[in-house]
C-alpha cells in the first residue's frame, strides 16, 4: 500500500499545515512525494533530475512561510540551484552548473519550500510541447498519447499525477497556461515584473517571460505569488509594487459584480476546435450564474500575421544570442552538434533579422500593453480559450526528420544561412504553431496578468482551460475570481486514472 494514501487530497497549504502541527513529520512528506515519483514518473517522463539528497539537507525554518517544509519542483530552465546542473533541456547546457541560486529560487528556499527534483522542458523553453533530444518527450497523464503542452510541461504533467501539489514554471508565450489547460490545472502568469530575474539577468526574453507555478488549488497559486513578491531586486529591468494586500488573504473577498468580455475570434489566427468552444461557453455560463455581467468584445490587438511575426522574431533574436553568449552562459562554444536541428535554424533566421525589425519587434509588443490599458477601462476581465486545438498527439507538432536532416546538412555541415532567404520554412512552421496556439501570446506582450482555470473536460476525460485576462497589476482580481469560481465548480478531485490507480 502507498504510504500517506490521504497525501493527494491535501493541497500544498493543507500538508504544510499538518507537517506545522506536528501531525506529519518532513521526512514523511518527503517519502510521500518520492513514492509518487518512484511509481509515476516512468510513463509520464516528467521529473527529469531527482535532489534527494538536497531536500534530505534542507532545513526548515518554522514560520518561513504557510508552506515550509512542503517538497516541490523545479522546472530545469531560469530556475539555477547552485551546484545542481540546470540544462535548459540542451545537450549545449547538459553539463553547466550554477554556483549560485536564481533570485526566485533564493525566495523559494528563504520561505523555507523543500527542492525535490527538476522537471522537462523543451529546449530553451521554445515549444508548445514538452519533447527534446536531451530527455525524450513527457506525456500527458490523462492520455498518455497525448501532449502535457509546453514549456511548463514536466511540471504540469508531475502535479497532474500527483507527485507533488506545487511545481514551479515559465511563461514567456503561454508555457503555464498550455500545460495547465492540457493536465487539469490552475495556471497563473503573473504580471510583468512580479517575479525576480536575477542575478545573470534582468529580463527574460525581452520582458515577455513570467515565472510562477502550476498548482491544483488556487490559494497554493496566491501563496506562491505572496513568496515570489518577497523581496526587490533593483537590477531587474521591470518592477510591480506589491498588492496591498497578501495575495493569498485577499481570496477572502469576492471579486464583486466584473464587467466581462469574451471573444472567440483568435488572436494568433486559425480554427477553433468545437470542444475548445464548447469549453468557453460553458465558462461564460458560469459566470453569469455567478452574476457577473458578460458581453461578447473583440480587444483592439493588432492583427494576427504581424503578431505572429513580431513573436517569431523576437525567438529567433533572442535564440541568436543565446548561441553568441554560450562561451560566457555555460562554457562551451554553441554549434548545430549540441543544440536541436530546429533550435539552430531559429537561431541562424535570427543572425539574418535586421535591428531595425527587433526594434519594430519591441514596439509592435508593448504597443498590445497601450491597446489593452484602453479596453480595461471598460472591461474587468477578459475571457478567451487557452488554445486553439485539444492536446495534440505526442511528436505531431514538431519538425519532421527531412526537415531536421535538411537544417543539419545546410545551416549546419555547408554553414549556408543563405538558403533560409529562398524558403518559408521558418515562417510556415512558426505560424503552424501560433495558429495552434491561437491566444496567450498577446498577454506576454502585453505584460499583463493571464491564467488558465480548469472548468470543462470532454466526454473523452480530456481537460480544456479558460483563459481569463485582467488589466496590469490586477493579479489579485484573476486569483479572487478564479477561487469563486473554484467554488462554484470545484475541480480538485478530478485526477487521471491512468497513473494515479
Amino acid at each position: 500500500m502507498t504510504f500517506f494514501p490521504e497525501y493527494e487530497e491535501h493541497d500544498g497549504l493543507s500538508l504544510a499545515s499538518l507537517l506545522a502541527s506536528g501531525q506529519i513529520s518532513q521526512a514523511e512528506l518527503l517519502r510521500a512525494a518520492r513514492e509518487r515519483m518512484d511509481a509515476r514518473n516512468p510513463p509520464l517522463n516528467a521529473v527529469i533530475q531527482r535532489l534527494d539528497h538536497m531536500a534530505d539537507r534542507q532545513r526548515v525554518q518554522a514560520g518561513s512561510s504557510p508552506l515550509a517544509g512542503l517538497p516541490i519542483l523545479l522546472k530545469d530552465l531560469l530556475a539555477d540551484v547552485a551546484g545542481t546542473p540546470t540544462s535548459n533541456g540542451s545537450r549545449l547546457f547538459a553539463e553547466h552548473v550554477p554556483q549560485q541560486d536564481a533570485e526566485l529560487v533564493r525566495r523559494y528556499r528563504a520561505a523555507g519550500l523543500v527542492f525535490a527534483g527538476k522537471t522537462a522542458t523543451p529546449e530553451f523553453g521554445l515549444y508548445p510541447y514538452t519533447e527534446s533530444a536531451l530527455t525524450g518527450a513527457t506525456r500527458n497523464p490523462w492520455n498518455l498519447a497525448l501532449s502535457c503542452g509546453g514549456s511548463s510541461g514536466g511540471s504540469a504533467a508531475a502535479v497532474a499525477a500527483g507527485m507533488v501539489p506545487i511545481a514551479h514554471g515559465g511563461d514567456g508565450g503561454g508555457s503555464i497556461r498550455i500545460p495547465a489547460s492540457n493536465c487539469g490545472l490552475f495556471g497563473l502568469k503573473p504580471s510583468r515584473g512580479r517575479s525576480p530575474c536575477g542575478p545573470s539577468r534582468s529580463e527574460s526574453w525581452q520582458g515577455f517571460t513570467s515565472e510562477h507555478v502550476l498548482t491544483r488549488s488556487v490559494r497554493d497559486s496566491a501563496a506562491m505569488l505572496d513568496i515570489l513578491c518577497q523581496g526587490h531586486d533593483s537590477g531587474d529591468a521591470y518592477h510591480c509594487p506589491p498588492p496591498p494586500q497578501p495575495f493569498l488573504a485577499g481570496l477572502a473577498q469576492p471579486p464583486g459584480k466584473l464587467r466581462i468580455a469574451y471573444t472567440r475570434r483568435p488572436f494568433m489566427g486559425g480554427q477553433l476546435h468545437p470542444e475548445c468552444d464548447a469549453a468557453l461557453s460553458h465558462s461564460l455560463r458560469l459566470l453569469e450564474n455567478l452574476g457577473h455581467s458578460v458581453e461578447e468584445a473583440h480587444p483592439p490587438l493588432d492583427g494576427a500575421e504581424e503578431m505572429c511575426r513580431a513573436m517569431l522574431v523576437m525567438v529567433c533574436g533572442e535564440m541568436a544570442s543565446l548561441m553568441r553568449n554560450s562561451m560566457r552562459l555555460c562554457g562551451r562554444q554553441a554549434s548545430f552538434r549540441l543544440v536541436e536541428p530546429s533550435s539552430w535554424t531559429l537561431a541562424r533566421y535570427g543572425e539574418l533579422l535586421s535591428a531595425g525589425e527587433f526594434a519594430w519587434m519591441r514596439d509592435f509588443a508593448l504597443r498590445q500593453g497601450r491597446s489593452m490599458q484602453a479596453f480595461h477601462q471598460r472591461y474587468d476581465v477578459l475571457v478567451t480559450p487557452v488554445l486553439n486545438q485539444l492536446p495534440a498527439a505526442i511528436g505531431s507538432l514538431g519538425t519532421s526528420r527531412l526537415e531536421d536532416a535538411l537544417s543539419t546538412l545546410l545551416l549546419g555541415h555547408l554553414g549556408w544561412d543563405w538558403t533560409l532567404k529562398l524558403s518559408q520554412l521558418v515562417p510556415e512552421h512558426s505560424r503552424k504553431l501560433m495558429e495552434y496556439i491561437g491566444w496567450t501570446i498577446p498577454f506576454n506582450m502585453s505584460g499583463q496578468p493571464a491564467m488558465s482555470v480548469p472548468l470543462y473536460w470532454t466526454a473523452s476525460n480530456i481537460p480544456v482551460g479558460t483563459q481569463f485576462v485582467a488589466a496590469k497589476e490586477q493579479d489579485s482580481l484573476l486569483l479572487q475570481l478564479a477561487a469563486q469560481l473554484e467554488n462554484a465548480q470545484p475541480w480538485f478531485q478530478r485526477r487521471p486514472s491512468s497513473v494515479t490507480r
